[in-house]
């Protein structure tokens, strides 16, 4: 067994929210790049030379790519071969949560979360969101993802017919996005959850959003890179725009993953990023 104590898990997360908030994918530079040359309107355009402007003086600076520096979640894929000793921390969504606390307060990230009653802040942006998984093997491999909430805010759930067709499924998926309009900062990035139970499919949403570097690839699923494609055809039909100024490119990516559901239920969710797509990864 392989021993991890919360020191290294700590130093590695200070990094990752480090990387998520001044770092910004190639993957999507090269979106945006490409969204430029499609572009025919001249709003659009500027909105888009925008984007790419504050990413490079962000890095130069350096500065955080958005001020909104979000809210934290942890995809944590830990090793069978692991031995944690989490000492003097009680469980492993404490540790995370005091290296995010600690970064935030390191690199001068805005503090933005709050009792949900009392609305009173918590000073360092904890406690973060965890989510863990054991696997084989003996490292930890952790995911952040920062997101604020003008996009998290424009997410949603159902519960579809079981029957429905992938035109009806991508119908939602559309509705959802015009119904969000300028709010949650476009061009978007969309993640579909589909299947499972409603938890399931809103997890799978957020999953599929966490690899900015395959966003420029075919979904290896047939079936979803046909239902990817038609969403985003459809959502780029909306001229909402870069920025709500109208354009070609209210959406610079789809990405579906699926899992098996009930006979009864077809559960999807719908998972709406800024442009500011922040995710980090790293290994321990």
């Amino acid at each position: 067994m392989r021993k991890i104590t919360p020191d290294r898990i700590i130093e590695k997360v200070i990094g990752l929210a480090r990387e998520a908030n001044f770092v910004f994918p190639e993957a999507l530079a090269e979106l945006v790049d490409q969204a430029i040359v499609r572009e025919n309107s001249a709003a659009a355009k500027q909105a888009l030379s925008a984007i790419l402007a504050n990413v490079r003086l962000a890095q130069k600076l350096p500065l955080p790519i958005c001020q909104d520096t979000g809210m934290v979640e942890a995809f944590c894929e830990i090793g069978s071969g692991v031995r944690l000793d989490l000492q003097p921390f009680p469980d492993l969504e404490s540790v995370i949560s005091s290296a995010v606390g600690q970064a935030y307060r390191k690199f001068f990230l805005r503090a933005s979360v709050v009792d949900p009653l009392s609305r009173r802040n918590t000073k360092n942006n904890t406690p973060a969101i965890v989510h863990t998984r054991l696997v084989s093997g003996d490292k930890i491999t952790v995911c952040l993802s920062v997101k604020g909430f003008g996009s998290e805010n424009m997410g949603r759930i159902a519960a579809l017919p079981p029957g429905s067709s992938p035109s009806e499924i991508a119908d939602f998926v559309v509705k959802c996005v015009s119904d969000a309009g300028s709010n949650p900062c476009p061009p978007v990035i969309i993640g579909v959850g589909l299947g499972g139970t409603q938890e399931k499919a809103a997890l799978l949403a957020k999953e599929a959003l966490l690899s900015p570097e395959t966003l420029t690839e075919p979904n290896k699923d047939k079936d979803l890179r046909g239902l990817e494609k038609e969403i985003l055809a459809r959502v780029n039909k909306l001229g909402i725009g870069p920025a709500g100024l109208g354009g070609k490119t209210t959406a610079l990516a789809v990405r579906v993953k699926k899992f098996p559901t009930h006979i009864a239920g077809l559960p999807i969710a719908v998972n709406i990023s800024c442009w500011a797509l922040r995710v980090s990864r790293g290994e321990i």
